[in-house]
Protein backbone atom coordinates (compact mmCIF):
# COMPACT_ATOMS: atom_id res chain seq x y z
CA UNK A 1 0.00 0.00 0.00
CA UNK A 2 1.56 3.58 -1.02
CA UNK A 3 1.96 6.26 1.88
CA UNK A 4 -0.46 8.43 3.07
CA UNK A 5 1.69 11.59 0.81
CA UNK A 6 0.84 9.40 -2.58
CA UNK A 7 -2.95 9.64 -2.30
CA UNK A 8 -4.98 10.95 -4.79
CA UNK A 9 -6.38 13.34 -1.79
CA UNK A 10 -3.21 14.42 -2.02
CA UNK A 11 -1.59 14.71 -5.09
CA UNK A 12 -4.69 15.85 -6.97
CA UNK A 13 -4.06 19.10 -4.79
CA UNK A 14 -0.31 19.03 -5.07
CA UNK A 15 -0.44 19.17 -9.09
CA UNK A 16 -3.61 22.12 -9.40
CA UNK A 17 -1.75 24.57 -7.41
CA UNK A 18 1.28 23.44 -9.10
CA UNK A 19 -0.52 24.15 -12.49
CA UNK A 20 -1.81 27.24 -11.86
CA UNK A 21 1.15 28.88 -9.90
CA UNK A 22 3.33 27.87 -12.98
CA UNK A 23 0.96 28.97 -15.71
CA UNK A 24 0.28 32.62 -13.92
CA UNK A 25 4.01 33.32 -13.56
CA UNK A 26 4.29 32.05 -17.89
CA UNK A 27 1.87 34.35 -18.34
CA UNK A 28 2.86 37.29 -15.93
CA UNK A 29 6.22 37.22 -17.64
CA UNK A 30 7.64 37.93 -13.77
CA UNK A 31 10.62 35.78 -14.12
CA UNK A 32 12.43 34.91 -17.30
CA UNK A 33 13.84 31.35 -15.90
CA UNK A 34 11.48 28.39 -16.49
CA UNK A 35 13.45 27.02 -13.98
CA UNK A 36 12.44 29.82 -11.40
CA UNK A 37 8.85 29.40 -11.89
CA UNK A 38 9.27 26.11 -11.46
CA UNK A 39 10.68 26.64 -8.06
CA UNK A 40 7.72 28.56 -7.36
CA UNK A 41 5.03 26.49 -8.16
CA UNK A 42 6.36 23.37 -6.10
CA UNK A 43 6.90 25.55 -2.72
CA UNK A 44 3.68 27.08 -3.28
CA UNK A 45 1.94 23.36 -3.71
CA UNK A 46 4.38 21.40 -1.14
CA UNK A 47 2.56 25.21 0.98
CA UNK A 48 -0.50 24.32 -0.02
CA UNK A 49 -0.71 20.54 0.53
CA UNK A 50 0.53 21.32 4.08
CA UNK A 51 -3.02 22.84 4.89
CA UNK A 52 -5.28 20.18 5.34
CA UNK A 53 -8.43 22.60 4.93
CA UNK A 54 -6.87 23.93 1.67
CA UNK A 55 -6.34 20.41 0.64
CA UNK A 56 -10.18 19.68 1.58
CA UNK A 57 -11.57 22.91 0.19
CA UNK A 58 -9.64 21.98 -3.27
CA UNK A 59 -10.95 18.62 -3.24
CA UNK A 60 -14.40 19.76 -2.53
CA UNK A 61 -14.52 22.03 -5.74
CA UNK A 62 -12.14 19.57 -7.68
CA UNK A 63 -15.44 18.02 -9.34
CA UNK A 64 -17.40 21.31 -9.82
CA UNK A 65 -14.27 22.68 -11.56
CA UNK A 66 -13.87 19.60 -13.67
CA UNK A 67 -17.61 19.89 -14.85
CA UNK A 68 -16.88 23.35 -15.62
CA UNK A 69 -13.81 23.14 -17.79
CA UNK A 70 -15.63 19.88 -19.85
CA UNK A 71 -18.68 22.37 -20.65
CA UNK A 72 -16.75 24.86 -21.41
CA UNK A 73 -14.52 22.87 -23.60
CA UNK A 74 -17.52 21.29 -25.13
CA UNK A 75 -18.90 24.74 -25.65
CA UNK A 76 -15.97 26.18 -27.21
CA UNK A 77 -15.78 23.05 -29.75
CA UNK A 78 -19.64 23.93 -30.58
CA UNK A 79 -18.69 27.52 -31.06
CA UNK A 80 -15.81 26.88 -33.41
CA UNK A 81 -17.63 26.39 -36.51
CA UNK A 82 -19.44 29.12 -36.27
CA UNK A 83 -17.50 31.26 -36.53
CA UNK A 84 -17.24 30.85 -40.58
CA UNK A 85 -14.00 29.22 -42.38
CA UNK A 86 -11.03 30.42 -40.72
CA UNK A 87 -12.44 31.65 -37.48
CA UNK A 88 -13.20 35.24 -39.99
CA UNK A 89 -16.85 35.57 -39.27
CA UNK A 90 -19.45 34.98 -41.71
CA UNK A 91 -21.33 32.32 -39.65
CA UNK A 92 -23.52 29.97 -41.41
CA UNK A 93 -26.96 30.64 -40.81
CA UNK A 94 -28.44 27.25 -41.41
CA UNK A 95 -25.73 25.49 -38.99
CA UNK A 96 -27.42 28.54 -36.14
CA UNK A 97 -31.27 27.51 -36.92
CA UNK A 98 -30.84 24.19 -36.90
CA UNK A 99 -28.49 24.26 -33.78
CA UNK A 100 -31.21 26.21 -32.35
CA UNK A 101 -34.55 24.59 -33.19
CA UNK A 102 -33.37 21.14 -31.97
CA UNK A 103 -32.26 23.02 -28.75
CA UNK A 104 -35.87 24.21 -28.85
CA UNK A 105 -37.36 21.03 -29.47
CA UNK A 106 -35.45 19.53 -26.68
CA UNK A 107 -37.35 22.13 -24.41
CA UNK A 108 -40.37 22.12 -25.68
CA UNK A 109 -40.05 18.04 -25.11
CA UNK A 110 -38.93 18.23 -21.71
CA UNK A 111 -41.68 20.41 -20.44
CA UNK A 112 -44.10 18.16 -21.60
CA UNK A 113 -43.51 14.65 -19.52
CA UNK A 114 -46.28 13.54 -19.05
CA UNK A 115 -47.86 12.39 -22.53
CA UNK A 116 -45.07 10.41 -22.96
CA UNK A 117 -43.82 6.93 -21.01
CA UNK A 118 -40.42 6.57 -20.13
CA UNK A 119 -39.87 3.36 -22.32
CA UNK A 120 -40.85 5.42 -25.23
CA UNK A 121 -38.23 5.97 -27.78
CA UNK A 122 -39.14 9.61 -27.68
CA UNK A 123 -38.45 9.66 -23.37
CA UNK A 124 -36.62 12.59 -22.42
CA UNK A 125 -33.51 11.00 -21.59
CA UNK A 126 -33.74 9.76 -25.29
CA UNK A 127 -34.28 12.66 -26.50
CA UNK A 128 -31.76 14.59 -24.84
CA UNK A 129 -28.84 11.72 -26.65
CA UNK A 130 -30.88 11.67 -29.55
CA UNK A 131 -30.45 15.80 -30.27
CA UNK A 132 -27.18 15.63 -29.24
CA UNK A 133 -26.37 13.42 -31.70
CA UNK A 134 -27.76 15.62 -34.51
CA UNK A 135 -26.18 18.64 -32.85
CA UNK A 136 -22.90 16.84 -33.37
CA UNK A 137 -23.56 15.63 -37.05
CA UNK A 138 -24.76 19.07 -37.98
CA UNK A 139 -21.40 20.71 -36.35
CA UNK A 140 -19.19 17.53 -38.17
CA UNK A 141 -20.97 18.36 -41.27
CA UNK A 142 -20.32 21.45 -41.35
CA UNK A 143 -16.77 21.51 -40.10
CA UNK A 144 -16.02 19.00 -42.76
CA UNK A 145 -17.88 21.42 -45.16
CA UNK A 146 -15.85 24.34 -44.12
CA UNK A 147 -12.65 21.80 -44.58
CA UNK A 148 -13.28 21.45 -48.67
Amino acid sequence: MLPEIFSLEILLPFFLVLAIIYGALEVSRVFANRAVKAIIAIVFAFFSIMNYEVVMFINSILPYAAGFFVCLFLIWIILKPLKGAGGKGGSDPVLIIVILVLILILLARMSVTDYWPESSIISNTNLIWIIALLILIVIIWKAYKMGS
